[in-house]
């Protein structure tokens, strides 16, 4: 029977670890949320994250690598098929299989588009119809930049609208509360840029 090398949740932890200390590194603020169960039947991702300098908002699914005769990474056909609309959100699979190596778990990661048919499992080798490959944080990040990976965010209600549909007080409360991380400096970003446009109209 198929066994994970490390548990997903762990694997996730390690890697979100990794992409705040990469952006910080790099001078940049991010902020991240774990979804909830709930919620992420909706949005299919383990973690969000958002670059107030960016602008920008992307999600990853955490994928954990397990072994049987060879090592794959599981997929849920639903999960996938839900993916498929939100192209904001990749899957990140981990390629760690020693916690030793837990410092280095974003360099061990590969973010893939969910662009591909379904398969039941992605494997580690070789290629598979319309994967288009994948990216390591290096280009992951310089997608990010340059308006190739993520989703800008221009108001509070984009990010309201990105997030739905939704539904119950469980989750309409966690979107709000993302909103109040996400966009706390955005918003007041946003009505500053205002305030120095319409002032040049004048």
């Amino acid at each position: 029977m198929p066994e994970p090398y490390i548990a997903e949740a762990q694997v996730g932890h390690w890697v979100s670890e990794g992409v705040r200390e990469a952006f910080q590194v790099a001078g940049f603020d991010i902020r991240d949320w774990p979804l909830t169960q709930h919620l992420e039947k909706q949005v299919p991702a383990d973690a969000l994250f958002f670059s107030p300098l960016f602008s920008k908002v992307f999600g990853l699914q955490y994928k954990t690598l397990y072994h049987n005769s060879e090592d794959f990474w599981p997929l849920d056909e639903d999960q996938h098929r839900t993916l498929q609309e939100r192209r904001w959100i990749f899957y990140c699979c981990s390629e760690l299989k020693d916690v030793a190596d837990h410092r280095l778990a974003l360099h061990f990661a590969r973010f893939y588009r969910s662009r591909f048919e379904f398969k039941t499992s992605l494997p580690t080798t070789g290629l598979f119809r319309g994967g288009g490959g994948y990216f390591r944080w290096g280009a992951f990040y310089r997608g990010l930049k340059a308006c190739r990976i993520g989703h800008k965010v221009r108001s509070q209600s984009e990010l309201r609208d990105l997030l739905e549909p939704f539904s119950g007080r469980a989750r309409l409360r966690e979107v709000q509360q993302i909103q109040e991380l996400f966009l706390a400096d955005f918003s007041q970003r946003v009505l500053f840029a205002e305030r120095l446009f319409s002032r040049r109209t004048e």
